[in-house]
């Protein structure tokens, strides 16, 4: 069962295979201009079915709908965001698993890493699944999905729906502060 009050997030630090040194935080609405920035500039546009969106003003409102109704992490280098997960809750103890990783950052583990920092959180909070969708022709997401350990349960035209036990998560470093 999901707690109703939300389990903080610890910040926590990644280094890429590059040997790159990021921070990882909780989104706050202090953030909402430097994750529009983000998606300003990233590539491709509408990769993750139709999502980002292809303008700043409905990047922002994306954005804002969806802090309203989500968690989320970002993964900072400096002052510009490079990664953004999140968590949208859904019936039954279950949260929806969303990742954008900007294109400079894309194979250098920070996917995988920045994925199993959120799904611990997710897991901490009393989520007990994840799920996700995604296109069958994103390879890339799919190999990382998979690599984290989401199963096919389902394929349709072009998606894949995939599914998490969130319970190996539990026993990892908790983020909860």
């Amino acid at each position: 069962m999901v707690n109703d009050s939300q389990v903080a997030f610890n910040p926590a630090k990644i280094q890429t295979h590059k040997g790159r040194e990021l921070e990882v935080n909780a989104y706050g609405p202090e953030d909402f201009g430097a994750l529009v920035q983000m998606y300003k500039v990233f590539e491709p546009k509408r990769v993750a079915q139709g999502l980002p969106p292809p303008d700043v003003p409905r990047i922002a409102h994306w954005l804002d709908r969806l802090q309203h109704k989500s968690q989320a992490l970002l993964a900072w280098a400096g002052d510009h965001v490079v990664g953004h997960t999140i968590l949208c809750p859904m019936p039954a103890g279950a949260v929806e698993f969303t990742i954008f990783v900007y294109q400079d950052y894309r194979e250098e583990g920070l996917g995988t890493a920045l994925s199993r920092l959120t799904l611990e959180w997710a897991s901490h909070q009393g989520y007990a699944q994840a799920f996700l969708t995604t296109e069958t022709s994103n390879f890339r997401a799919l190999r990382l999905f998979r690599k984290i350990g989401f199963q096919t349960t389902s394929s349709y035209g072009d998606e894949v729906e995939m599914k998490l036990d969130l319970s190996p998560f539990a026993c990892a470093h908790p983020q909860a502060a």
